[in-house]
């Protein structure tokens, strides 16, 4: 494993990881509510200097537009699972589109939860190469963490039951190129991620 070399002003590096930019790779990741996707996503974006698109911030937005509350959990839940049921394809564009992302180039994206919609990633960013990472953590630990967010852990049970949650248990999990295990802290899990974009790059080299 790498060795940590240095923390700066939060962001983390690492002696024998190349965190150079990777021209041509999509890394989306996947994980349960409390798994620390959007950290991790956040704090890789700063680090590599890539862009991130979420669907969460694309979400919000479009609730905002709506005239609907934001900060509703429920909310979110309900139209992300609206927009796969009335079609997946207009919905990943949508959220590609917000971050000015072109096929062919390099991208981060946040909140995955369905299968189809990591398909239709796969293909609207070619040639760009595209990679699931999965963040896995217990109930334990995704609860202690959700509890410390605004709001806390109150609508914790309901949200993690919705149905937009569902494929986060089993399907997504089994499609992913990677999983990683979530319940470390925020350096050692960025860590272990960017052992895998590492690996990746030097694969997308010796093609």
């Amino acid at each position: 494993m790498a060795q940590k070399r240095s923390t700066r002003m939060g962001v983390v590096t690492f002696s024998s990881i190349s965190i150079s930019v990777l021209m041509g790779l999509v890394v989306s990741f996947a994980g349960r509510i409390g798994s620390g996707k959007s950290s991790v996503s956040q704090t890789l974006a700063e680090m590599l200097e890539w862009p991130r698109v979420s669907f969460g911030d694309y979400l919000r937005a479009e609730l905002v537009r709506r005239g609907q509350n934001p900060e509703s959990r429920e909310a979110l839940q309900d139209l992300g699972q609206a927009l796969v049921a009335t079609g997946s394809e207009p919905f990943c564009r949508a959220v590609l589109d917000s971050g000015h992302f072109r096929p062919g180039e390099y991208l981060l994206v946040d909140g995955i939860r369905h299968v189809s919609v990591q398909n239709i990633l796969v293909a609207m960013a070619a040639p760009s190469i595209v990679k699931l990472i999965f963040l896995a953590a217990d109930d334990t630990q995704r609860l202690k963490r959700v509890e410390a967010r605004a709001g806390g852990s109150s609508d914790f049970v309901r949200a993690d039951a919705h149905r937009v949650e569902a494929e986060l248990q089993g399907s997504l999990p089994a499609v992913a190129d990677a999983i990683i295990d979530a319940r470390g802290d925020l350096q050692t899990v960025t860590h272990d991620c960017l052992e895998f974009i590492s690996q990746w790059r030097v694969g997308m080299d010796q093609r």
